[in-house]
């Protein structure tokens, strides 16, 4: 693979500050492990979950010597197939949503954290917010400035650590598939509510931790004698450190100051089991939010 990671053992979770000890869920592989996981060789680092708010992560976190160890590749290396354009109705759910939280405004900011290839970006602009963001990998980031007109003005080439933005500037702040690939989700919240006003909202899209086909699956290593789990992904594509529970958010939100004021699960993709099943499966995931994606809805506090 090239890649060399530094690996820092975790001694609270990141979301809710709970200590040491966490439970133990089994190994995740530095690749995917398929259906057929005997006899795959690799590097392995133990999958955790938070006994007081659900995060579940790796214990110790893999870290890569640069950012561009995972992200530095073009759009279509990372993905298998890519959509430069959005589809109709593309994030428009989320934009109905976060409108009626705020409630909305023509000309107020939003802020695209992650701008990827400025799909969410172009739809925020195109439903009447002021919108600005920025991206850490440089090939997305040409490329969303591309999508986006060609001018970089307003947006960034730069991490959550580095972004610069005037504090309570934004009314809309979204994570998108964000939160997950950071190595510090707390401190990432803690940046977006300083740039976020007052009575403002941050979007989040995460995986989420209650998952039925994750947990079908780990149930399954386990029958066939493994201790080996399919939560995270943290040192191949698409480069998962962390998976939520919606009391991640509840517990972090009481220090952080935001409620959690709207959310939802969607059923999302099906891996790794027969297509005959998905129609049931489906039917389950959706009579029980346990799809494969957790969205959520922050207000920050009024003072």
């Amino acid at each position: 693979m090239g890649r060399t990671y530094t690996f820092l053992p975790v001694a609270e979770c990141n979301m809710c500050r709970q200590p040491a000890p966490f439970d133990v869920l089994g190994l995740r592989l530095d690749r995917s492990q398929g259906t057929r996981p005997r006899g795959l060789t690799g590097i392995a680092t133990t999958v955790c979950r938070c006994r007081a708010c659900g995060l579940v992560f790796c214990n110790p976190q893999p870290m890569p010597q640069s950012i561009e160890a995972h992200y530095g590749i073009p759009p279509e290396s990372y993905w298998n197939t890519v959509e430069y354009d959005p589809q109709p109705g593309y994030f428009q759910r989320q934009i109905d949503a976060a409108k009626e939280l705020l409630p909305f405004r023509t000309g107020m900011r939003a802020l695209d954290i992650g701008l990827g290839l400025g799909k969410a970006a172009r739809a925020m602009r195109a439903s009447g917010f002021e919108v600005e963001g920025f991206e850490p990998s440089p090939p997305f980031y040409a490329k969303a400035v591309e999508l986006l007109g060609g001018s970089a003005e307003g947006f960034q080439l730069a991490s959550i650590e580095t972004a610069e933005f005037a504090p309570q500037s934004f009314d809309f702040v979204t994570f998108g598939a964000v939160l997950e690939h950071l190595f510090d989700p707390d401190a990432a919240l803690a940046k977006a509510m300083l740039w976020l006003r007052p009575g403002g909202i941050v979007h989040a899209e995460i995986p989420n931790r209650n998952h039925l086909v994750s947990r079908l699956l780990n149930a399954y290593y386990r029958l066939i004698g493994t201790n080996f789990v399919t939560n995270t992904s943290p040192m191949h594509v698409p480069f998962h450190l962390y998976e939520f529970d919606i009391q991640s958010f509840v517990h972090n939100g009481r220090a952080q100051g935001y409620e959690v004021a709207s959310s939802w699960v969607d059923t999302g993709s099906i891996f790794h089991v027969p297509p005959v099943l998905h129609p049931v499966l489906r039917a389950l995931m959706a009579r029980s939010d346990t799809g494969l994606q957790l969205t959520v809805f922050l207000r920050k506090h009024e003072t």
